[in-house]
């Protein structure tokens, strides 16, 4: 028979043992609850400054990224990491429990940066920038580009993504792939093309990809943005009476060694992008306009001008006769000359 003394022990121990597994438990679950994985992937999460740790855990709740915002508040109480969890953007993944959560945001947020895509560059050019500013790998970036596959998953009725990457700011994230910006700037250029636009589009009987190119090759001519529709209109009565475009933007595009002054040899370069040596639009954009240029192209002025050149100042002279056209290019060249003497003299 056991003595009542040690009987008592062995009560206590057992009831000790009981609530330190209750206890074991309680503390499992605050630690380790997790919200269920609801297979999206990873969860772009923002902690604004001066958000406190009910707040956060509000935020998380409502996003499905804990189970629940009381237990996750006992989780970083007891981890005393409710005073260490850091304002900004985290890239937090599903699934995951309240101790996982916690260590993202201890630590400091992704880093992003603002970056502007100024109108009229090139696909390289703008592989060039993300170069700079992002240390993407600009071969990459120029390979995706030129890729029919997804191209077609963007929605861009061409094999390439050449035009349609659209010009503004964007804020990205420092970890950014090829992929990702590309898509987010065809996606806002998408965004941006309104039903009023695409029936303009119908109207004028040119689809999606010539009205594209027909808005780069404004875009790289104009300085001004109010001389767009005028432009525009250049090119409009030169397709119309089926004139070449004579476009130097389209030269630009098949310079090896350009953006720079054009020569007369240039002119006679070989190419389906050659509006001096072949009528009608060139086979796709040679840049990436800006919605200006857009608007512009489905928009020209109502005039009967069919040919313009540069002032020399930014601005352009417009004529509805060749003759015109001459004396203009006359004025222009004396601006030049003036100009280069200029430079000798220094």
């Amino acid at each position: 028979m056991t003595p009542p003394r040690i009987k008592g022990v062995m009560t206590a121990v057992v009831i000790l043992i009981v609530i330190l597994m209750l206890a074991l438990g309680v503390l499992n679950r605050i630690l380790h609850t997790s919200a269920p994985d609801s297979g999206g992937g990873d969860v772009v999460f923002n902690i604004p400054k001066g958000a406190n740790l009910s707040q956060v855990a509000a935020q998380l709740e409502s996003s499905g990224l804990i189970a629940n915002r009381r237990l996750f508040i006992g989780a970083a109480r007891l981890l005393r990491a409710d005073r260490k969890i850091q304002p900004g953007r985290f890239l937090l993944p599903r699934g995951a429990d309240n101790v996982e959560i916690l260590r993202y945001l201890i630590r400091a947020g992704l880093q992003t940066k603002d970056i502007t895509i100024p109108e009229g560059l090139t696909a390289r050019q703008i592989a060039s920038l993300f170069s700079r500013e992002l240390g993407l790998d600009s071969t990459q970036f120029l390979a995706w580009c030129e890729d029919s596959i997804l191209a077609r998953e963007l929605g861009v009725p061409a094999g390439r993504l050449e035009g349609y990457l659209h010009p503004d700011t964007y804020n990205f994230y420092v970890n950014s792939s090829e992929i990702d910006v590309l898509t987010r700037l065809t996606q806002q250029f998408f965004a941006l093309l309104t039903d009023s636009m695409k029936n303009r589009m119908d109207s004028l009987s040119l689809s999606l990809h010539q009205a594209v190119t027909l808005a780069s090759v404004i875009q790289g001519e104009v300085i001004l943005e109010s001389e767009a529709p005028l432009v525009s209109a250049v090119y409009h009565n030169r397709l119309r009476r089926r004139i070449p475009l004579c476009a130097d933007p389209t030269i630009q595009y098949i310079l090896p060694d350009g953006p720079r002054r054009l020569f007369h040899k240039d002119l006679e370069l070989d190419s389906p992008y050659n509006t001096y040596k072949r009528q009608g639009l060139p086979p796709g954009p040679v840049n990436n306009p800006g919605m200006t240029a857009l608007k512009a192209a489905l928009s020209p002025a109502p005039v009967d001008y069919l040919y313009f050149v540069a002032t020399g100042d930014g601005a352009h002279a417009f004529n509805t006769d060749s003759e015109g056209h001459i004396r203009d290019k006359a004025k222009l060249q004396k601006v030049r000359r003036k100009v280069e003497s200029k430079k000798v003299r220094k």
